[in-house]
């Protein structure tokens, strides 16, 4: 007999990498939703589950669990499918909190699937090892979604309901917490039955859409703001900005819902001046899927027009940082479309197709002004890469995998924007100069290649021969060396 972490006594059999158990159970579901990968670090709190998707399907090792759910989150980002997370109890599931969080924020499709303790031993503080009294609340607080799987036979109806939770809008990861006995002795030929629920789909009311094309009709100077929630949408909200000839903001979660380079978006600029003159001139706004947080607002300052129609899915989220006349609770996929159709033509005045184009481009040329040389390093992406490549702030899992997947780095020594912030405020720095790896020596022991770059043509060279070779690649740019060097980034910040 072996004995467990938790003084329980399991058979040899149990603890063998065949089933039947849990990993099967998981292995099925993940197939039935199209799913042939999953991330995470295995652990003695999830043997069966790894050992059945390393078996059946693919298992990418990493080497912490906030890179295994940012790998689900980016696999799920990239494909339209379900990005799956395998961590452990305690510790592990601690470690991916804050990759959750992430993943929550960008409502993306993560199935995080983790560890726990024997069921029994649950809640009784016996000192069990990586016990975490209240885990399932931390997993509440950073999912869409999360619940425990209490008895051998729920497994199945469990992951099943987990998909039809991340098929369902508005999304957002969702957290399965299965003890590890659980895992164990949940047997895929005696679950209990699952219900053959499909997704539902939040259409509104088509008074609200008419009432909201009624409004629309009226407008002169037309904008949209598209939000994380108006990113599924598609051609449907690109043709309503062209029938109703409306300029197209984004929220931070909602770059790209329009291509960026359609001559009615002007982006995710609303903070900037001529932006911010362009939005007091609107007469009619149309928020899709965006809450119209603080950040992006000017702290709620930001002079929206009166004339406002609220598309999302949350009906508490209708007015509630800015007051609207209209508000639809539906899931944008339908609501877009229904309104396009309704809309029928507009009325615009004549140059306010112009003026949306003067303030993105006003807004767009103040950026590079103040980037300074990174601004001929984002044109060497932008050429270097294929249009829709996709393009993302952090990696993990290339030695290993060998993806091709250019790994840049801005190498500024440090935090180097809490070293601007105490600067501004004329404060000497303090916990902000980190001592940096030699990155290069970092890179070859995992066998990457390695240039160090520090000017905008040695960036565009690098990342030409990157792009050519089909294996894994670091560029690392030396901020300090760059000229013109870019202005500093100070966030704003309240005070008290």
């Amino acid at each position: 007999m072996h004995t467990s972490t938790e003084g329980q006594q399991v058979s040899p059999e149990q603890l063998g990498s065949t089933g039947p158990n849990g990993g099967d159970i998981l292995v099925q579901v993940m197939r039935d939703a199209g799913v042939d990968v999953a991330f995470g670090v295995i652990s003695i709190h999830n043997l069966p589950l790894v050992q059945a998707v390393d078996r059946e399907l693919r298992f990418v090792p990493v080497r912490h669990e906030a890179a295994a759910v940012n790998a689900a989150d980016g696999y799920a980002r990239a494909t339209g499918r379900i990005g799956v997370a395998l961590t452990s109890t305690g510790t592990g599931a601690g470690n991916a909190a804050g990759s959750m969080l992430e993943a929550l924020t960008a409502q993306s499709r993560v199935l995080h699937v983790t560890g726990n303790i024997n069921a029994a031993l649950i809640g009784e503080h016996r000192g069990a090892y990586h016990e975490v009294p209240r885990q399932l609340a931390m997993l509440q607080a950073v999912s869409q979604h999360a619940m425990r799987i209490e008895t051998p036979r729920q497994a199945r109806v469990a992951l099943t309901e987990a998909v039809r939770l991340l098929d369902t809008a508005p999304h957002g990861p969702v957290s399965i917490d299965w003890p590890i006995d659980l895992q164990y002795t949940a047997d895929p030929d005696a679950q209990n039955k699952v219900e053959d629920r499909s997704p539902t789909v939040r259409t509104g009311t088509q008074r609200d859409i008419e009432r909201a094309v009624k409004l629309m009709a009226t407008a002169k100077r037309p904008l949209i703001w598209a939000g994380g929630g108006a990113r599924r949408v598609g051609e449907p909200l690109a043709n309503l900005a062209e029938a109703w000839g409306a300029g197209v903001l984004t929220g931070t979660n909602g770059r790209g819902s329009v291509p960026e380079d359609h001559p009615l978006v002007v982006g995710n600029f609303a903070g900037d001046d001529a932006v911010a003159a362009l939005v007091a001139e609107a007469d009619c706004l149309l928020t899709i899927g965006s809450h119209l947080r603080p950040s992006e607002t000017g702290n709620g300052s930001l002079p929206l027009p009166e004339a406002h129609v609220q598309v999302d899915l949350d009906e508490d989220a209708l007015g509630r940082n800015f007051p609207i006349r209209v508000g639809i609770q539906a899931d944008a996929t339908v609501a877009v479309p229904a309104l396009l159709d309704a809309l029928g033509g507009s009325d615009t005045d004549g140059d306010w197709a112009q003026r949306v184009a003067g303030a993105a481009a006003s807004a767009r040329a103040t950026l590079r002004e103040t980037i300074g040389a990174y601004a001929p390093i984002c044109d060497s992406l932008r050429k270097r890469l294929p249009r829709r490549a996709p393009i993302v702030r952090e990696l993990g899992v290339l030695a290993a995998e060998r993806p091709h997947v250019v790994l840049v780095v801005f190498n500024d020594g440090g935090y180097g924007v809490l070293r601007n912030m105490q600067a501004a405020a004329g404060d000497p720095t303090h916990a902000v100069d980190l001592a940096t790896p030699d990155l290069k020596r970092l890179a070859g022991a995992y066998g990457l290649k390695h240039t160090r770059v520090g000017d905008p043509e040695g960036f565009d060279l690098a990342l030409k021969k990157a792009v050519k070779k089909a294996r894994p690649m670091l560029i690392e740019v030396d901020v300090n060396a760059l000229e013109p060097a870019p202005a500093d980034l100070v966030p704003p910040a309240e005070v008290p």
